[in-house]
């Protein structure tokens, strides 16, 4: 058995077929699959949480950004989606409550539904490994994009990058030009309720209501009661065409 992939090989025993619409790898076949590598090798690796983002919007709203985001780009540029990652690191701070990870630190205690923490070390081998395996098998570029906006994620990340040739890694804010007003993020509130109004109907802004505290481990510059998938969308879009300059430039650069 050989140990070592053959793109020659592979054309003598599997055929083309067309590029399909679907760029999710895990729907693609073997055939669509060679030809989305012959055009646009970039595997796009979304990477999330299952995570407290307040009481009105989903657990995963992390990976449920990132996953779309890379999906509308790849649409666009070519390159295929890897299955999102609802794994993630986060910061221990102590508040005035004790210690605690990330949002349970503002909370005072832990909230539902934040399962995402994994060793930073472990995190890193995992995704290191996996980023691995889709250049040994065809792809040129991986390119990390994270929901879960944390600065201990940034510097995770940065770290794996440094380590690994020909993967990158950005926020998924991050991606818009950095004079652009709409180039932030927050945590559970105006931004990322919006985003969630855009891409699911799994959104309860009633969910707050008669709460002592309606936005418990929130962090927001804008009223979360001024959310809409109208202003989502106007982040989504550029969100995806700066991804789109963002894959192109990092692919043209190998």
């Amino acid at each position: 058995m050989k140990k070592y992939y053959e793109p020659e090989k592979i054309k003598e025993n599997v055929s083309l077929e067309p590029i399909p619409d679907e760029v999710r790898i895990q729907y693609l076949r073997p055939g669509e699959l060679l030809h989305i590598l012959e055009n646009f090798p970039v595997a796009y690796q979304p990477v999330g949480t299952l995570e407290w983002h307040g009481r009105q919007n989903p657990l995963g709203c992390d990976a449920i950004k990132a996953e779309r985001l890379c999906i509308e780009t790849a649409k666009i540029t070519g390159g295929a989606v890897m299955p999102p990652i609802y794994f993630a690191t986060d910061a221990f701070r102590d508040l005035g409550h004790g210690m605690g990870l990330g949002m349970d630190a503002e909370a005072g205690f832990q909230l539902p539904g934040s399962f995402y923490k994994m060793p930073n070390e472990l995190l890193k081998t995992f995704i290191k490994t996996a980023c691995e395996n889709y250049l040994a098998r065809g792809f040129k570029l991986v390119i990390i994009v994270s929901g879960h906006n944390a600065i201990a994620q940034q510097y995770l990340f940065d770290e794996l990058c440094y380590e690994t040739e020909n993967v990158c890694f950005t926020m998924e804010y991050a991606v818009l030009e950095p004079n652009d007003p709409r180039r932030h993020s927050d945590h559970a509130g105006f931004y990322e309720t919006s985003m969630m109004m855009y891409h699911t109907e799994r959104v309860n802004l009633q969910a707050n209501d008669g709460c002592e505290n309606p936005e418990l481990a929130v962090h927001t510059k804008r009223p979360l009661n001024e959310s809409s998938a109208e202003e989502g969308e106007k982040y989504f879009q550029l969100q995806v065409e700066g991804l789109s300059k963002f894959a192109k430039s990092r692919l043209d650069k190998i």
